[in-house]
């Protein structure tokens, strides 16, 4: 029997995300779905640990082919809707149900997205506070229950999960690996799949948790180095279609930096509440960017919040400063 959406996921490292994301598909799919997991030239241990998987199909890369790469990898052994997803995510109850329902409501959607915790543009909800499944679950349902398969017009939708319609990945091609180890390489698909006739779409009923940032952190790609990675494919992308896009960082750092001072304006004047909620909005903005993670640790701390201080102090140290 075919699957009706097959799941791929490309990782380099990043064990424990991965272990995690591939749990949470397990223990929340009902929907009949088929898994791809590609070891991207991983040293930590992620090899070992989808080759003991059951049920699943494995491909190994002998090095980091980069996020293209992988998913090219896993692209022939790709059958029904292709599910595109990153390693840091973790699903909750339903959510392919939800996001193919949501794909399939209309002819013209030819990739979708859904709502987040962690991305850039639209499709982020701001100011989550989810620090349990049970939390996750609770937010995807009220939002199922909200918006049902509704979709929301996109012009770009972000690749942490991207849902491509059946007959539309297979016509449109694998992805373009000039992009390298990451970023633009989710635009230049979407750009294909509109100029193939179809539309990109936000499923508004749809939820999955995104860390975000994890594998470029394990790669050192953090602060200026990744500001230079962004850079490079930003410029890539342009000379591809020939077109111009304004440099998305600067108006991120921006951002982030009016937040940040916000929230040390309203730590100094006791409103500790306050404070946290623009450290999140910093965060959001520029999440590689370790400085705010260390201004929410301080304002965690403050609060008497130690043991979630400590969880950001770990997540900026990985980091690095930027």
């Amino acid at each position: 029997m075919s699957a009706a959406a097959t799941i791929l996921i490309p990782a380099h490292n990043q064990f424990a995300y991965c272990r995690d994301c591939v749990a949470s598909i397990q223990r929340n799919t009902r929907a009949p779905y088929k898994l791809v997991v590609v070891d991207n030239g991983s040293t930590d241990g992620v090899a070992d640990y989808f080759d003991s998987l059951d049920g699943v199909t494995v491909l190994h890369a002998p090095r980091n082919l980069g996020f293209a790469g992988g998913v090219n990898l896993g692209w022939p052994e790709a059958e029904g809707h292709l599910i595109v997803l990153n390693s840091d995510t973790l699903v909750p109850p339903g959510w392919l149900g939800r996001l193919v329902a949501a794909l399939e409501s209309a002819p013209r959607w030819g990739m979708l997205g859904p709502r987040t915790n962690n991305a850039a543009g639209p499709q982020c909800i701001e100011g989550l506070e989810l620090d349990s499944e049970e939390a996750v679950a609770a937010l995807s349902n009220a939002l199922w229950e909200q918006h049902g398969a509704a979709v929301e017009p996109l012009h770009r939708v972000v690749g942490f999960c991207m849902v491509i319609r059946d007959g539309v990945w297979q016509q449109v091609g694998p992805f373009d690996e000039r992009f390298g180890i990451g970023n633009y390489e989710d635009d230049d698909y979407g750009t294909r799949v509109r100029r193939a006739g179809f539309e990109l779409g936000m499923a508004s009923g749809c939820f999955v948790f995104h860390h975000g940032g994890k594998t470029f952190a394990g790669l050192g790609l953090t602060g200026t180095h990744y500001d230079d990675l962004m850079r490079e494919n930003r410029q890539r992308y342009m000379d591809k279609w020939n077109v111009f896009l304004p440099e998305p960082g600067q108006a991120a750092k921006r951002d982030a930096a009016a937040h940040a001072a916000q929230a040390r304006e309203a730590l100094s004047a006791g409103r500790t509440a306050e404070a946290l909620q623009h450290w999140k909005q910093a965060i959001a903005a520029q999440p590689q960017a370790s400085e705010n993670y260390l201004g929410m640790a301080d304002t965690l701390e403050a609060a008497g919040q130690a043991a979630l201080a400590e969880k950001f102090r770990a997540q900026a140290e990985g980091l690095g400063r930027s």
